[in-house]
């Protein structure tokens, strides 16, 4: 008896080269290549499988995302396609009908999206909820809406003159306007918490949706004790039908060893832990080096000091725990090179910087002698069409730089961002290529930038994987784990425009086929 199946007839991508057949036993590769190559390889009793008009790829790995935040997003009232603030206080005054008791929670508001592109308040969210504690968090995640309930709930007096600081939103009579950033969103965090309980049921959902879109691998960011409980849950009982590498937050860090495999047993571990540099360019609070061209009063937020962030990380790199930096902003991302430098090197996994948003040419020298892991979310090229607004258009023509990054050889990953941007990797994979959205916006259009479909494909296979400390996945070559997607497609370039639940028709995982949960509009 054997578990070796030779798929035929079509075509197969490994990553670097294209072939005809590939041979898979007992969760592995055995071989790839022309059709009489694998026959000859393969064992008595394989199973044929006929993939007529179909190509193979390597299992698709998302580097960044957040598994709690999606079930989150879904416990509360779908505000993300809201087109107006109006829209969103209707959505949510119906939610809270139907689901009376307890705090209300929405994610994903977006002015950007919205006429008159401004930023609500306290006052306009009041009349949607009165007094139950209500927050909504912006699309980025790195700022929030509370209604005046929320603040007394959060210990922040409504009557009183908002904090001398620039993370939390003043009306023009001084008091809070509702609106947090950052480090200020700590106060609401025990409420939002309260509203959204992580159980394992809701992630596998998640997970199993994920694998309908080939996703055999992710990295999920700043995980809470509760996530990851739940996950190993999971992992135990033999529910998890993907690779997971946690990073921790970066206050939970002490927890865990990575040397203890503290949880591990067979798809999840923790790889690493998440810290914070600055925010996002939405809000204004990514950290530049010059202010905003549209409000020229601020340049960003840092988060935390240099010298307390690099004790925490050498700590946590000491038990090989990975640091994964957030920085988005060039300051920010300065920064982050300072920290990393002398961290390379002394964890299992490499260390790495999260999406890198903004890197004028000053910053290229240092980014090629410290060389991080570059984890990067090309669907931000198609969500943020807005970003030459906010940065001037010569300082957007310096963000998103993926080609400039592959150029200098640094590992380059693919991810979503989830829920703070669509999960679909192909989404992702044609920003990558044709540097505009759906609808012809573009953070940065520059062509130079565009990368080739295999290129593209590279970040969320081989990019994503080693970023992630698995650089034995991502390739369809012997010796390799057979983790690959059937697509429904000839050619790689038509996956690109395979409709809203794009190609995959089949996801194998260790060599075998796992069933992709029901779409519900995806997170």
């Amino acid at each position: 008896m054997t578990d070796a199946v030779v798929f035929r007839g079509g075509r197969v991508f490994t990553g670097r080269r294209y072939a005809d057949a590939l041979l898979i036993e007992a969760g592995r590769v055995v071989a790839v290549g022309t059709d009489a190559e694998v026959a000859r390889q393969a064992p008595t009793g394989a199973e044929r499988r006929e993939i007529p008009g179909r190509l193979i790829v390597p299992g698709l790995v998302d580097a960044h995302l957040h598994l709690a935040e999606i079930v989150r997003q879904r416990h509360g009232p779908a505000i993300a396609d809201a087109g107006s603030f109006r829209d969103v206080a209707g959505r949510v005054a119906a939610w809270a009908a139907v689901h009376p008791g307890g705090p209300v929670v929405g994610r994903g508001w977006d002015p950007e999206r919205w006429s008159d592109r401004r930023w609500p308040d306290r006052r306009a969210l009041d009349a949607s909820t009165g007094d139950r504690p209500t927050i909504l968090y912006h699309a980025s995640g790195h700022a929030a809406l509370a209604n005046t309930a929320a603040l007394r709930e959060a210990g922040i007096d409504p009557d009183r003159p908002a904090p001398d600081d620039p993370a939390f939103g003043r009306a023009a009579d001084g008091r809070p306007d509702g609106l947090l950033f950052e480090d200020a969103m700590r106060a609401v965090g025990p409420v939002a918490e309260a509203a959204g309980a992580i159980d394992g049921p809701s992630l596998a959902r998640v997970l199993s949706e994920l694998v309908g879109r080939g996703i055999t691998a992710v990295g999920t960011m700043a995980t809470s004790a509760a996530e990851l409980a739940a996950l190993a849950e999971l992992d135990a009982d033999g529910r998890l039908p993907i690779e997971v590498r946690a990073y921790v937050r970066l206050g939970d860090a002490p927890r865990h060893r990575v040397s203890e495999g503290a949880p591990a047993s067979r798809r999840l571990r923790v790889t690493g832990v998440k810290a914070f540099l600055d925010g996002a360019f939405g809000p204004r609070t990514a950290w530049l080096g010059a202010p905003y061209a549209d409000a020229p009063s601020t340049s960003g937020l840092a988060i935390g000091s240099e010298e307390e962030l690099g004790t925490v990380l050498g700590a946590a790199a000491e038990r090989g725990l990975a640091p994964a930096v957030h920085a988005i902003g060039d300051r920010a991302v300065d920064r982050a090179l300072r920290l990393l430098a002398p961290l390379v090197g002394r964890t299992p996994a490499p260390v790495r910087i999260e999406h890198v948003g903004l890197t004028p040419p000053e910053l290229l020298p240092a980014l090629a002698r410290v060389r991080p892991a570059l984890v990067v979310q090309p669907g931000f090229v198609a969500s943020d069409g807005w970003l030459s607004e906010r940065l001037g258009r010569e300082r957007s023509g310096e963000a998103y730089r993926f080609r400039t990054f592959r150029s200098l050889g640094l590992v380059v990953a693919g991810s979503s961002d989830a829920p703070f941007d669509p999960v679909d990797p192909w989404r992702g994979i044609r920003a990558a290529v044709r540097r505009r959205g759906e609808d012809g916006r573009s953070a940065n259009p520059d062509p130079a930038e565009s990368l080739p479909v295999e290129e593209a494909l590279g970040l969320y296979t081989t990019g994503a994987a080693e970023a992630l400390g698995m650089a034995d996945r991502g390739r369809l070559e012997p010796g390799a784990p057979a983790d690959l997607v059937v697509l429904s497609v000839a050619r790689l370039g038509s996956a690109l425009d395979a409709g809203p639940d794009g190609p995959s028709a089949e996801t194998w995982v260790a060599g075998r086929p796992v069933d992709a949960g029901v779409r519900t509009g995806g997170p």
